[in-house]
């Protein structure tokens, strides 16, 4: 039988990552493919950041921003 295995590969900037890093605990503008959207940076991944806003998390992947900024 043939046995077909799926990968998953997701590219991801590593100087993006770092400085996002850097702004853990920070509120931030992040401009994505669609809106731009503020709030508190609570946890980045090499693939999405978590931004809070009135208490609810936001995942927003990696390759949908477009700029990040400290508000």
């Amino acid at each position: 039988m043939n046995s077909q295995e799926t990968t998953f590969v997701s590219n991801y900037d590593p100087f993006v990552y770092q400085a996002v890093n850097s702004l853990i605990g920070s509120m931030i503008t992040v401009q994505t493919t669609k809106n731009p959207v503020q709030g508190m940076l609570t946890s980045a991944a090499p693939d999405h950041i978590v931004i809070e806003i009135n208490k609810v998390p936001f995942f927003i992947r990696t390759q949908q921003i477009v700029w990040i900024s400290p508000s």
